[in-house]
């Protein structure tokens, strides 16, 4: 063997960087191990093993545990102990920890085995300091064919990556109890047969109570927690934990009254059967959908019921219309067919006019014309209203009333339209023949009204939803009766005007239902308050009589047909009448005819009624002229704007023809 040793050391100590000088250097002449060419040939190895080494190493060989390390080592000592401890003793070197490895060097040295330990936390003295450091080692018998001759320590100063991982951990910690969305590790329960049938909690961050409602949950199950708790959750976090695939999912539970977004994916090897879960609770981002939805559905099935709602009384208009183009058409069959138009023209208006009520009603914009009124008279002009209905379908309508005054503070035309509805809609839904209650009771400051039927009555989807716009939409189509659907949240929005409420009640199809309205009561008739109604401007209706003078009336409206039949009907009662198409030729044709009454359509092309109506107003010579709104629009605002325009009147279409003519007449 070369040895490029210095002259007189054994060739085992060549090399190994600085500790190997230093072990050559050292004094051992005087050391209880003596020169190193004495030394055991087992020692001198393993000595080179660790020299050579570029993992820390140390040696501790001995009855006395004399200590060797390797520069790997050297790099994780302070120079508090370096370079003494080459050679020293191993409890004088380490005395502030020998007590808890002494147990462990024992172990070693009496030939039962080797140890290990993993990130073990050590506290030494370094440069002075106590420090807490992080260690990874072993140790390891030197031993020949006698017994155990020594340690060999195995280690490395994991401190940094400890306390990097440490860091880590607590940002993961922090973002983890920070974070909105709940998060749980959870282990499936099997049963005898495998399938998954509960599941217990091991772990949950601060948001897991805020997500669900659930407290105190680790170490129960689910079925502890949520007795009822549907099979299905079972069934897909146990899929997870058996297949080890991860599965995204919406899901609601009836039990806990919530929805979840669900993230849930196997966590650790198979066998464990964990599951981590990370959700969040979207329960009302999910019922705002759902109506949303049902929203947008009822829209639908409303939208097709108007159009057949519609096209029942045109088909009777159209019909008629052709039959008065007839040659040869006789008094009697033109008075027939003009009736069959009135009737279903009014027909459409009522509905429009459902419409409009029940849009100004939820929107608050119904004026109450409240007074004390005896609700016993209001029974008594909507039984009048519905008579004809209730006797077409051979109903039995039984009445009860008290004999004192029933008083409330309310709109009794209003309170009429509710009452009137309710009793319209048993007649509908109660076969012919059959029976219906009307119920007057008064007591504890209240005035309760029932309408009791023995019809079809409701499911109990139906019944949830009975005050809804447009819940008549989802009856079935052979009970369906006509109308939009608006009829009982028009009654629900005018009895909540009035401080009322209102209730329905069925015990299911077949079984008839019961609507009770209750209103507080008053104890006397205070002095009316008078609330102007919403149609101030139109005048009374009157007969369709001749008047006595002649004025001149120019109609402006760009539907010929609209036109000509005003201009007919002022025509008839001896008016001379002008009609226009075009806004922008209104004023110069009216400088010429110089009317005393001017009907203008409001949606006119190019200029609108309102903007005509100020043009008319501001031009000398016509500025005392009378102007009428004919327009579509009967709600309050176009009726303020119409006065802010200049107009004097304002009429809805389709024009009551007896209200215009007699307005016209007190012109004269």
């Amino acid at each position: 063997m070369v040895s490029n040793s210095a002259p007189g050391l054994p060739a085992f100590l060549d090399g190994g960087g600085e500790m190997g000088m230093l072990t050559r250097d050292h004094e051992w002449h005087d050391h209880p191990l003596g020169p190193p060419a004495g030394w055991p040939s087992l020692l001198k190895s393993t000595l080179r093993l660790i020299l050579t080494s570029n993992h820390p190493m140390m040696i501790w060989w001995g009855d006395d545990l004399h200590q060797f390390y390797n520069d790997a080592y050297r790099r994780t000592l302070a120079d508090d102990r370096h370079p003494a401890a080459l050679g020293q003793r191993c409890r004088d070197c380490w005395a502030e920890v020998w007590h808890g490895i002494e147990p462990e060097i024992d172990y070693v040295m009496a030939g039962k085995g080797a140890t290990w330990h993993e990130n073990a936390l050590v506290s030494l003295t370094r440069n002075g300091k106590r420090e807490e450091m992080y260690w990874t080692y072993g140790y390891s018998p030197i031993q020949d064919e006698a017994c155990v001759r020594g340690v060999l320590v195995v280690c490395a100063d994991v401190t940094e990556d400890m306390r990097t991982s440490q860091l880590l951990k607590q940002s993961y910690v922090t973002v983890i109890e920070s974070m909105d969305e709940g998060l749980a590790v959870i282990r499936i329960v099997l049963d005898d047969a495998g399938v998954p049938v509960d599941y217990r909690f091991l772990e949950v961050n601060p948001s897991f109570e805020r997500q669900t409602g659930l407290v105190d949950v680790v170490g129960k199950t689910a079925r502890q927690l949520v007795p009822d708790l549907e099979d299905r959750w079972f069934q897909i976090y146990g899929k997870v934990a058996l297949t080890g695939e991860p599965v995204r999912f919406l899901e609601g539970s009836e039990p806990m009254n919530r929805w979840f977004e669900v993230y849930a994916t196997p966590v650790g090897p198979k066998e464990g059967l964990l599951v981590a879960l990370m959700f969040r609770d979207v329960t009302d981002r999910t019922r705002a959908e759902q109506a949303l939805r049902t929203a947008d559905r009822r829209k639908d099935e409303f939208l097709a019921m108007l159009a057949h709602e519609l096209r029942n009384p045109l088909a009777p208009i159209s019909a008629a219309a052709e039959m008065l183009q007839q040659p040869g058409a006789d008094a009697a069959l033109v008075q027939s067919a003009s009736a069959v138009i009135g009737r279903q023209v009014r027909h459409i208006t009522g509905l429009i006019d459902d419409l409009l009520d029940v849009s100004r009603v939820t929107r608050g914009m119904i004026p109450l014309n409240a007074s004390a009124i005896d609700v016993r008279r209001v029974v008594a002009d909507a039984i009048e209203q519905v008579r004809p209905l209730i006797d077409s379908h051979g109903h039995r309508l039984t009445v009860s009333t008290p004999p004192a005054p029933a008083l409330v503070m309310g709109d009794a035309k209003r309170l009429v339209q509710v009452l009137a509805n309710l009793l319209s809609n048993s007649v509908k839904y109660t076969p012919g023949g059959g029976d219906i209650m009307l119920r007057l009771d008064t007591g504890a400051d209240q005035v309760k009204l029932a309408v009791i039927d023995n019809g079809i009555g409701m499911t109990a989807d139906v019944l949830a939803h009975a005050f809804d716009l447009f819940v008549q939409a989802e009856r079935e189509t052979d009970r369906s009766q006509g109308g939009l659907g608006i009829g009982l949240a028009l009654v629900k929005s005018l009895v909540e005007l009035h401080g009322g409420s209102v209730l329905a009640q069925s015990a299911g199809l077949g079984q008839g239902s019961r609507f009770t309205i209750t209103l507080p009561q008053i104890a006397c008739a205070p002095a009316p308050v008078p609330v102007p109604l919403a149609d101030e401007h139109a005048a009374p209706a009157a007969p369709l009589a001749a008047t006595g003078t002649a004025l001149r009336a120019m109609v402006v409206d760009d539907n010929e047909d609209a036109a000509a039949m005003l201009a007919m009907f002022l025509e008839i009662h001896g008016h001379q009448v002008l009609t226009e198409d075009d806004p922008a030729r209104v004023v110069e044709h009216a400088l010429v005819f110089r009317p005393h009454v001017c009907l203008l359509d409001i949606g006119l092309p190019g200029m609108d009624g309102y903007e005509l109506a100020r043009r008319l107003r501001a031009t000398p010579g016509l500025d005392g002229v009378v102007l009428i709104a004919v327009t579509g629009y009967g709600d309050e605002q176009a009726r303020q704007q119409a006065t802010a325009a200049g107009f004097d009147h304002h009429f809805v279409k389709p024009v009551d023809p007896a209200r215009l003519v007699a307005l016209v007449g007190t012109l004269a």
